[in-house]
């Protein structure tokens, strides 16, 4: 049977991505935060807030803190981006209960990603120093990027892990994936340079990402 707030996840994301595509403010507003919202009470309806769900409930949380926050004027955007760090931090800790064991799977997988993130950050980097108005950026990037990398890795080092499901964990793995593309597309659109439809791909991304990691972890710990 269909979940009532997972149905309703998905009308909200649809009138959502409308919202934007067609620039209505008002509803886009509204339905941005209520997306995350009914994420939440579809994840509670289904697995509750038992350890270590619970850190994905907090996680959520401060989701919707951050939606809301950068939704407010420019002066308000590093408190959004500090919520979202909490988001990461809560999703990290999640995913690491039980911590995994060390195997040559993730050291390698830990290299690689290491790799990569590293090479994006250092095209950020250069981007936000060559502009003078975002210079006093450059050390909250940097501190975000660790955060957020933890947090990506820690979902696709459950690709690896025998304790997870792979279905869950291919989930899990898409949703953070796709999490830091939105991100990524977000710190080139606002620090480096504008991309004309990047504000409709950075919401696509970010929604499903959630939605994908969320599922993810329903079907890990709602055994």
């Amino acid at each position: 049977m269909l979940n009532i707030w997972f149905a309703l996840t998905l009308l909200l994301i649809c009138v959502n991505w409308l919202s934007v595509w067609f620039g209505w403010k008002i509803l886009n507003t509204i339905s941005k935060p209520a997306v995350i919202l009914a994420i939440l009470a579809w994840f509670l309806s289904q697995c509750g807030c038992r350890t270590p769900s619970l850190w994905f409930c907090i996680g959520l949380v401060f989701s919707l803190a951050g939606d809301v926050l950068l939704m407010l004027p420019n002066r308000f955007f590093l408190y959004g981006t500090a919520a979202f760090m909490l988001t990461h931090t809560a999703y990290s800790i999640g995913f690491n209960q039980p911590p995994p064991d060390f195997s040559l799977s993730i050291l390698i997988l830990l290299v690689a990603f290491a790799s990569l993130m590293a090479l994006i950050y250092a095209v950020l980097r250069r981007g936000v120093k060559s502009n003078a108005a975002f210079r006093r950026m450059v050390h909250p990037l940097a501190f975000y990027s660790m955060v957020i990398s933890l947090m990506v890795f820690s979902a696709l080092a459950t690709l690896v892990r025998t304790d997870w499901r792979m279905d869950a964990a291919g989930l899990a793995a898409s949703g953070a994936l796709l999490f830091l593309f939105s991100d990524i597309l977000l710190a080139v659109d606002r620090f480096i340079q504008p991309l004309p439809t990047a504000r409709l791909w950075k919401r696509v991304a970010y929604q499903l990402g959630q939605l994908a990691l969320v599922a993810g972890v329903l079907i890990q710990f709602s055994q």
